[in-house]
């Protein structure tokens, strides 16, 4: 609309003293007019549509600048056509920038004025006596972080979680040089909120090209670009050694949905509801009940004998926050319920160039034959600074859109050990109260490679997370940017160099 009435303008211009002057004249007001109201119409708030009204009358005013010179023959017709789509280029570039960067916020760590917490773990065989000593000086707040059953398989429990409730600041100092303390860090606080993409209510065709019967698969992109077919129709003819369990670490999972209720499992009634919304999305992705006639369908396969079942265990509360120390406890307590994959849609910017919590964390799961799969996280920068996506033995996940390339907010996977992409961009899936909608985002990402992790490990049991990504890399997708983002998934080719 701007681009017309900028034409219309020019034309007023250059046709001011004839006839048809005053139609250029009503049809460049009808234009602003349209502008004004497009422009209103599009926000939810009205104050923030002065901006974008703004914006467009000042581009118009440039119009009307550069035809007046051309007019008066101070500078040349193609000149003005020039300088007049250069101006159009410069702001649509712009816009994309801003809005690139206003898409940092899903996963970006979040900054709060709350207490100061660290991680500290105390050397092992050492007594708890020094530490609490030292906490009762200074009035400090300490417990025990985490309790792993298979305690002699790792050192997490030698960490306790010591906390400045006055937020005075200034403890590490004081914590670094006790005896007993072996190492501390941040007890760094995360915030997720995925990007809201379509709101569509009316239940689409399905997708006659797919051997499934899930009619919301027309809103899901992925089906063609992930051959899903193709991988639907090999497991078909496959029967699992065993239903794999996958465990979406989140805000929670909306266990009675409609599209996942005949593939959840509980840990905990209290995990069972999804205040947020967030982790119910990603269980869809990654497990939603497929060729049941109902929603949409996911990497869980098709048949009699499910080959995955998902669950949940909360580590962020309704507002979709937590912190370092509540993701660590969930992924143990996944670990010592049987998890196969453990799937992290969450994380955020590091302050620590090491994670030892997590990565410890993570070498829990993997002797006790887990997969550990995180998001790459949403701030257009380097994973290696995001936490967990950076920690040791972790598969991390860059988003990628329609186009197979990167999502203008993925963050770049160059850095990390075990880079793979996935779908990012507005995927359609599993909400609260039996409800679909499009979110976007490496946490949407994610899923997709912990439900085909959880699918593969029901064929292999053994397949450790070496040989899993092994597998995911040598038969990915090379695409255009495949240094940055790792190479895409391809479900049906993964399962199938699996089995050979």
């Amino acid at each position: 609309m701007l681009l017309l009435t900028a034409l219309a303008l020019s034309l007023w211009f250059w046709r001011r003293n004839l006839k048809d002057a005053s139609l250029w004249m009503v049809l460049t007001y009808a234009g602003v007019g349209l502008i004004a109201w497009t422009d209103f119409s599009s926000v939810s708030i009205a104050a923030n549509a002065f901006p974008k009204i703004l914006k467009d009358f000042i581009m118009l005013g440039m119009v009307g600048f550069v035809q007046s010179m051309a007019v008066k023959k101070q500078i040349s017709v193609w000149s003005a056509v020039i300088l007049i789509f250069a101006m159009f280029a410069a702001v649509h570039y712009l816009e994309e920038l801003i809005e690139a960067d206003e898409q940092v916020a899903p996963q970006e760590l979040a900054v709060t004025e709350g207490p100061e917490s660290f991680l500290v773990e105390l050397r092992e065989g050492a007594s708890d006596e020094q530490l609490l000593e030292f906490a009762e000086d200074n009035g400090l707040t300490i417990d025990r972080a985490f309790f792993p059953e298979a305690a002699s398989e790792t050192l997490l429990d030698n960490y306790y979680v010591v906390t400045d409730e006055t937020g005075s600041r200034g403890m590490e100092n004081g914590l670094a040089v006790l005896s007993t303390v072996n190492y501390l860090e941040p007890n760094e606080t995360i915030l997720v909120e995925p990007f809201i993409v379509d709101d569509a209510t009316n239940v689409p065709a399905s997708n006659k090209s797919l051997s499934i019967n899930d009619p919301f698969t027309s809103e899901q992109w992925v089906m063609e670009v992930l051959h899903m077919d193709a991988y639907y129709r090999l497991l078909h003819d496959l029967r699992p050694e065993r239903t794999a369990k996958v465990v979406i670490l989140d805000t929670g999972v909306d266990g009675k949905h409609e599209d996942l209720t005949d593939n959840y499992f509980s840990i905990e009634s209290k995990y069972d509801n999804d205040p947020h919304g967030h982790g119910t999305h990603c269980a869809g992705i990654a497990a939603g009940v497929t060729n049941n006639g109902v929603g949409i369908a996911s990497l869980a396969g098709t048949g009699e004998q499910p080959f995955v079942e998902v669950s949940s265990v909360k580590v962020l509360n309704g507002g979709g926050m937590g912190t370092q120390k509540t993701i660590i406890a969930g992924i143990i307590e996944a670990v010592d319920e049987g998890a196969d994959v453990i799937s992290l849609s969450l994380g955020g910017r590091s302050t620590q160039s090491s994670q030892r919590a997590y990565s410890a964390a993570v070498k829990y799961a993997q002797r006790n034959n887990a997969i550990v799969v995180a998001a790459a996280g949403n701030s257009n920068r380097d994973a290696k600074d995001f936490a967990p996506a950076n920690a040791e033995g972790i598969i991390t996940v860059a988003a990628i859109d329609q186009l197979l390339l990167r999502a203008p907010f993925s963050n770049r996977t160059e850095n990390v050990q075990r880079a793979i992409a996935a779908p990012g961009v507005g995927i359609y899936s599993t909400i609260p109260g039996n409800q679909y909608k499009a979110y976007s985002g490496t946490s949407m990402a994610c899923p997709f490679v912990a439900g085909l992790l959880g699918v593969m490990k029901s064929l292999r049991p053994d397949l450790d997370y070496q040989q899993a990504y092994a597998l995911l890399h040598a038969t990915g997708r090379e695409s255009t940017e495949t240094r940055i983002t790792g190479r895409i998934v391809q479900p049906a080719a993964a399962v199938e160099a699996l089995l050979r």
